[in-house]
């Protein structure tokens, strides 16, 4: 029970990774705020976790929305009284195109919601956790913040401004004992990839460019989030880990 009683929003949790990493964390102890613009579906989630005995709730986000941001924040102080854990992870990609052909409106999108929501959320949170002197705050970010991924131009932009904007946070914030990093898949097997691998021949050319030869599990990544949010990594900052199946080693 390494997350006992702490309290953890995890956004865009009502499916794929933030769903395993949310189902992770309550396993260990937490507090899960279950969020998503889906509030059904996160109602069914949370639903799932109470009759397991585990503790969550849910609460309607749109992260490109700075008021559905402050009173997810004030609504969670206000029944928790503090905010121990942030998992930015809601995230698009819409688009599969050339950066020639890509639409500004696709662009705007995406940077709307996977960068400038991840900033937001990072922000509204941080000044709660500067307030209470600790904090633990995850960035979702890829492989295409690393390495360059054709025909997603915008998602790839995105995700490398996670990786510093994680580092600007983790320098700033340290001396308020709040640790800042973020964790980088490569391809995963959930409903986000579901129409990349539903093309047998991108499928297939995706997996050659992984030494493992497969996409990774929702699940695979649960492990890497619940250490960066327990104690287990108290001096450890402004990193990001690529759960990558070897991706970025060829």
């Amino acid at each position: 029970m390494r997350l006992q009683d702490k309290v953890a929003i995890v956004t865009g949790s009502t499916s794929g990774i933030g769903k395993s990493i949310a189902e992770g964390f309550a396993n260990e102890g937490a507090n899960v705020i279950i969020c998503g613009r889906r509030q059904e579906l996160a109602k069914g989630i949370v639903d799932e976790l109470l009759s397991k005995g585990l503790k969550a709730i849910a609460i309607r986000l749109d992260v490109t929305i700075e008021e559905s941001i402050d009173g997810l924040v004030n609504q969670v102080v206000d029944q928790y009284g503090r905010i121990d854990i942030l998992v930015n992870n809601s995230g698009i990609s819409p688009v599969w195109k050339r950066a020639e052909d890509t639409p500004k409106e696709a662009w705007d999108q995406i940077i709307a919601t996977n960068l400038t929501g991840t900033f937001l959320c990072s922000q509204v949170v941080g000044r709660v956790m500067i307030e209470q002197k600790n904090g633990r705050i995850i960035n979702m970010t890829s492989v295409g913040g690393e390495v360059a991924l054709p025909r997603l131009v915008a998602y790839c932009a995105s995700k490398a401004g996670i990786v510093m904007l994680t580092k600007v946070l983790a320098a700033e914030w340290a001396q308020h004992n709040i640790m800042v990093n973020g964790i980088g898949p490569s391809f995963v097997e959930t409903d986000f990839t579901a129409g990349l691998r539903s093309n047998e021949k991108i499928y297939s050319d995706l997996k050659d460019k992984n030494p493992l030869k497969r996409f990774a599990t929702p699940e695979e990544i649960v492990g890497t989030a619940i250490f960066l949010a327990s104690d287990e990594s108290s001096y450890i900052t402004g990193q990001t880990i690529f759960i990558d199946g070897g991706w970025l080693t060829i």
